[in-house]
């Protein structure tokens, strides 16, 4: 039976480092609700690593329902949803923004969730971070079932220094939702490079590497920024183990 527990401590870990963030805090609860190990060593280790998820909302995150068609990346890395955004960028007519912002607020579940992340967008660009999380949150809670809510929500946090536990959740829904777009794997391998400059972990490293791989094979001829990204992130990390390793 110890050995039992020990494998699946083992389990929990490895999951975790590769990314499989929600099997491994279910698998973490799992064993917490087992009493026959209560006096094991590892059994606080494991109550602390699923306090911390929690405290970072893994007990609370929407569920998908459905499958429904994701948003396609453009070549210049935007999105349709981010297209009310982008007219008002190129106008700056704050009425008309947000004359389009409450019809889409009175529009259909969908269209709520285009506010949600709209407004999310929009307070990011201003500085404006606790807004901002706020709205993001709201959109994947609408509309749990699209990927580049749950995406560009794990990005948010991933450039603005959040939390890289939370953004490692939110950015696994995304590749399970849309796993061939290469922009969520890119974010991945960034919110691991994230954890390893925090942590000093440094097994967090092939997650990262396997990651920024599954992102370039996944980007097409088309997608020039996203690869030229990709490139630079990787001259980075290899500048980086030269000096750590």
């Amino acid at each position: 039976m110890i050995k039992q527990f020990d494998e699946q401590v083992q389990q929990i870990n490895e999951l975790f480092l590769n990314g499989h963030v929600k099997e491994s805090y279910q698998l973490a609860k799992a064993l917490l609700a087992n009493s026959t190990f209560t006096d094991h060593e590892s059994f606080l280790t494991i109550q602390q690593h699923v306090t911390l998820l929690e405290t970072n909302g893994y007990a609370n995150m929407p569920v998908p329902t459905a499958e429904v068609k994701q948003s396609v990346e453009r070549t210049d890395g935007s999105y349709p949803e981010r297209d009310v955004l982008a007219a008002y960028i190129g106008s700056e007519d704050d009425q008309q923004f947000g004359k389009v912002v409450d019809e889409l607020l009175a529009g259909s579940v969908e269209a709520q969730a285009n506010a949600y992340y709209t407004m999310a967008e929009f307070f990011d660009l201003a500085k404006e971070h606790d807004k901002a999380l706020v709205q993001y949150a709201e959109a994947i809670k609408l509309q749990p079932n699209k990927a580049l809510y749950w995406g560009a929500f794990a990005q948010f946090l991933s450039r603005n220094e959040g939390s890289p536990y939370l953004a490692l959740r939110l950015i696994e829904e995304a590749i399970q939702l849309d796993n061939m777009n290469p922009r969520w794997y890119y974010i991945q391998g960034n919110i691991f490079l994230q954890l390893v400059a925090a942590t000093k972990n440094l097994s967090y490293l092939p997650a990262l590497e396997d990651s920024w791989e599954k992102a370039k094979k996944r980007c097409s001829a088309k997608q020039v920024a996203l690869k030229v990204d990709i490139a630079k992130s990787n001259d980075v990390l290899t500048q980086w183990k030269k000096q750590m390793l």
